[in-house]
């Protein structure tokens, strides 16, 4: 099935496509995150603080788990290893886990430590305090080898693997485990992504990335490089990036510096390579470094190169730069991201997908649960009649994915007058509006190849069909989804709009 999209789609879709394959394991410090949202309309009369009237309070996933919830989120496997108390907290915790699919076999529960907990108080949007639950001691001995036999266990299964090391600090990750599951790991060609805590890189030496961030990088300058004279910002990241590189035999360093995007060196190569931001708002940069560290380990598991990657995990980070609290990225969220035209062309033209994105899409989308809403038409010129049947069509589920007819199909249609616009035009101005997640063609006269492969919830026509007129209503029934016929609004129609155009002026 050919798409007249084809040509316009990044090659970075297809590697996004491929990560919802992977199988990682995420070991480090794990939190629970609440947040109180509240209100404040007075100052105590006790002492000189704002009074908060408590509202909604919400529990997330944080530290390791966080990055273990981007990885489900996205719709790949996930196993987390870590401690936590056998307490209410830890109940918590492992009922949002086991409600994201993330695997917690591996989890340990501690009779003596309680479960991490970071409490945030917001009025509005502003936080006002953070309480925190915490007591940092190291792993047990016993507890140690615990770890390792669940990460040997979790070797001997199938799947596209990568391991993370996400140290927070709170003494899960001693330099003895580190090591001993870099070796293991390194021994069967997983690769190892290391978010490091200590300024002791010793601990990850081996790791195959390794993603500070740039003030966890400048500490680290000021430890091994104390007199360097830097003279600009550009000399201070190359000097990190070669400094971590080095004390930690990583081959890669991911090097996140927030506004400024990120930076990569890898070892083979002397020169760092810059990626821009893609960040357009940035509503809360909590958990970014999470989202980054799951994409690159879910990236290198499929197979990316380093930069490929580093590009992804970028598009990642920016997406829930502009989420508040602590948040997850999905698959649709990324592959808009992702996606642009060969003369990288952003904004719409992000959500024009190409025929093979369609099999691995349709299957995430099914994966992850998200209600499919499908729709096809011709959209030669889009009027108020188009948009008001796409904004009730998405309204219905959760993704709305429109099939397109390329300009071929519609002149065998339409006539060879038809269409007043290219399929690439069409496609941009479908593509711009809010209520359209994606775009994808077809050559064919009907869309019942398409609809076959996303096997849609909903499947909406507009006009005076009958459900046994619609092209695919049989599969979709068949399925046990639905279509729904959603009523046009009258004197609107590309038709018309065409007649009145080449009607002489009266």
């Amino acid at each position: 099935m050919k798409n007249p999209a084809d040509d316009l789609t990044a090659p970075l879709t297809k590697l996004a496509l491929r990560m919802p394959e992977a199988v990682v394991f995420v070991v480090g410090d794990i939190v629970l995150d609440c947040y109180i949202q509240g209100s404040v309309s007075r100052i105590s009369p006790e002492a000189p603080v704002p009074v908060v009237l408590e509202g909604e309070r919400r529990y997330v996933l944080g530290g390791a788990a966080n990055v273990a919830a981007n990885i489900a989120s996205f719709g790949a496997k996930v196993q987390l290893c870590g401690r936590i108390g056998k307490d209410t907290d830890g109940v918590q915790l492992k009922n949002i886990c086991h409600e994201l699919g993330i695997e917690t076999q591996a989890l340990i529960d501690s009779d003596t430590l309680p479960t991490t907990r970071k409490t945030r108080i917001l009025a509005g949007y502003q936080q006002l305090v953070r309480l925190d639950r915490e007591k940092i001691a190291p792993l047990s001995t016993v507890d140690e080898q615990k770890v390792i036999l669940q990460f040997e266990r979790y070797l001997s299964h199938s799947g596209e693997k990568a391991l993370v090391l996400s140290d927070y600090g709170k003494g899960v990750l001693s330099h003895h485990l580190c090591q001993k599951l870099i070796g293991i790991a390194r021994s069967h060609k997983v690769p190892v992504i290391t978010d490091p805590k200590s300024n002791d890189l010793s601990r990850y030496k081996g790791t195959t990335l390794i993603k500070p961030n740039l003030r966890e990088g400048r500490d680290l300058l000021k430890t091994w490089e104390p007199s360097l004279s830097l003279h600009h910002f550009e000399e201070e990241v190359e000097a990190i990036c070669e400094i971590v590189g080095r004390q930690a035999s990583a081959e890669g360093v991911v090097l996140s510096l927030s506004e400024h995007g990120v930076a990569l060196r890898e070892s083979e190569f002397r020169k760092v390579r810059r990626f821009a931001s893609r960040a357009l708002q940035v509503a809360d940069v909590s958990g970014a470094g999470d989202t980054m560290v799951s994409f690159l380990a879910m990236a290198l598991a499929v197979g990316a190169s380093f930069p490929e990657a580093t590009e992804i995990a970028n598009a990642g980070a920016a997406i829930v730069c502009a989420k508040l609290g602590t948040a997850t990225v999905t698959l649709p969220e990324v592959l808009q991201s992702l996606t642009a035209d060969v003369r990288g062309v952003t904004g719409p033209s992000r959500k024009i997908l190409s025929t093979d994105s369609v099999l691995a899409l349709a299957q995430t989308l099914h994966r992850t649960n998200r209600k499919i809403v499908f729709t096809n038409g011709c959209f030669d010129l889009l009027h108020m009649g188009h948009v008001d049947i796409l904004e009730r069509s998405r309204a219905l589920g959760d993704v709305l994915v429109v099939g397109l007819n390329s300009d071929d199909s519609i002149r065998r249609l339409k006539g060879s007058q038809r269409p007043v616009q290219t399929f690439e035009s069409r496609a941009r101005v479908l593509a711009g509006l809010a209520a359209v997640d994606f775009v994808i063609g077809f050559d064919e006269d009907t869309p019942i190849e398409l609809i076959k492969a996303f096997a849609p919830h909903v499947l909406v026509k507009g006009g005076d069909y009958s459900v046994d007129s619609v092209v695919g209503s049989e599969v979709v029934l068949a399925a046990g989804g639905r279509v729904e016929i959603l009523p046009l609004i009258a004197g609107h129609s590309t038709t018309h709009l065409v007649e009145k155009a080449r009607s002489p002026l009266q």
